[in-house]
């Protein structure tokens, strides 16, 4: 079986807490060949191709019909390189996890829009007026650019911070996404990682300063889901895989639903080690059985 996996430049990542190697790595110990390219390695002619890099640095070209099974796992920000690479990934008859398809229907803030109620109060909108007003009635709130990542342009904002509604709006240009401030995000923002409809694991990730929640600013915490937070994820699990997304973070503060991430979520190797147990392996033996 031949896979091959679609991220960023392998020299960048940090190799004992990234997600996309730890998949890689318990691929290949399986026995299976995996094949890693960028997005613009990707091209078509006549059918679409990559030059892919093997286990030993090789180059070479290869059909992506030649795959069993490809894993996009290329970090946001979603730009049109990586639309037009998910138009590339549509022409295979390889298995592509996350259906490429569904990368192109639903941004990651805005996907968790099908579950609203189950939401923080969220507005998305460009009108400042209309930004100021959602802040005055909830006492304030967070900005959310809409292809951030990581925590990456998300920032703490009053009614009264024009400057900075102004900045992430580009002028009353440009949508964002703003939510009620939940105090709870000091408690910490459960990470939930999702193999198809199952929640495979979960970690609560306290800010180790400030507000930002993430496995790069935060500690990682033993964690275990609530009624309410299982409720959500019977809903929302089956709904995703029915979109083709196999592989998936949940972000959770407060009981709330805050994000869906389904480009490149993080989280394994950190919940591994914090539950005894390998989910690379689980993900591994998941997609095998999704492919046969």
């Amino acid at each position: 079986m031949k896979w091959l996996v679609v991220l960023d430049p392998i020299e960048g990542l940090i190799s004992r807490t990234d997600t996309s190697l730890a998949v890689i790595a318990k691929a290949r110990e399986k026995g299976i060949n995996v094949d890693t390219a960028a997005i613009e390695n990707l091209f078509f002619e006549k059918a679409a191709a990559v030059v892919a890099t093997d286990e030993a640095g090789k180059k070479r070209m290869v059909s992506l019909d030649d795959y069993a099974l490809i894993f996009m796992r290329k970090e946001p920000p979603y730009d049109l390189a990586f639309h037009y690479a998910t138009h590339l990934l549509s022409l295979t008859s390889a298995c592509v996890v996350n259906r490429p398809s569904a990368l192109r229907d639903f941004n990651e803030k805005l996907i968790a829009l099908q579950f609203v109620n189950d939401m923080p109060p969220t507005l998305v909108s460009s009108d400042v007026a209309i930004i100021e007003d959602f802040l005055g009635r909830h006492g304030g709130g967070v900005i959310k650019s809409l292809d951030s990542f990581q925590g990456k342009s998300v920032q703490k904002v009053a009614a009264t911070d024009r400057s900075t509604i102004v900045a992430f709006t580009a002028d009353g240009r440009r949508p964002v996404m703003v939510q009620k401030f939940l105090e709870a995000v000091f408690d910490g923002d459960k990470r939930v990682i999702m193999l198809g409809d199952t929640c495979i694991g979960a970690s609560l990730r306290r800010p180790k300063q400030g507000y930002h929640a993430n496995f790069a600013n935060s500690e990682a915490l033993r964690t275990q889901l609530t009624e309410r937070e299982q409720d959500i994820l019977a809903r929302v699990g089956p709904w995703m895989l029915k979109q083709g997304i196999h592989f998936s973070g949940l972000d959770f503060i407060g009981g709330y639903l805050t994000e869906i991430n389904i480009t490149c979520p993080t989280g394994i190797v950190q919940i591994s080690e914090l539950e005894g147990r390998v989910l690379s392996e689980e993900i591994v033996d998941y997609f095998t059985r999704l492919v046969q």
